[in-house]
């Protein structure tokens, strides 16, 4: 998976979020980790907003390879409201089954 394809999965996991459409993220993940329930619960507690990150961060993107996993890659991403970047993360885990990827939504993490 190239990183343009991984920035890809990243923006629609991010498009979904902040546009509160929890149940359709719950269906692309499979609800491996965490049900729709579980995701509102989550950005509920940031207690504000969510937007879609500026453009240029986008390049800023945490991707590391998994190890013992052949073309699965671990990503974090960060959550910004309308007053900028928080330290709020969404960690992803990205690898393709029958050249499609498939999205593992691990954790939001809320500090």
């Amino acid at each position: 998976m190239s990183p343009n394809d991984l920035s890809l999965v990243a923006k629609h996991v991010m498009k979904l979020l902040v546009e509160r459409r929890f149940d359709e993220l719950e269906a692309a993940t499979n609800a491996t980790r965490l049900s729709a329930e579980d995701i509102e619960g989550a950005v509920e507690d940031i207690g504000a907003a969510l937007v879609m990150p500026p453009e240029p961060s986008w390049k800023d993107l945490r991707v590391t390879a998994v190890r013992n996993w052949p073309g699965a890659y671990a990503v974090e991403l960060h959550l910004w409201t309308a007053n900028g970047r928080t330290p709020h993360t969404v960690e992803l885990t990205i690898h393709t089954k029958d050249g499609q990827p498939v999205i593992e939504l691990d954790d939001i993490i809320v500090m």
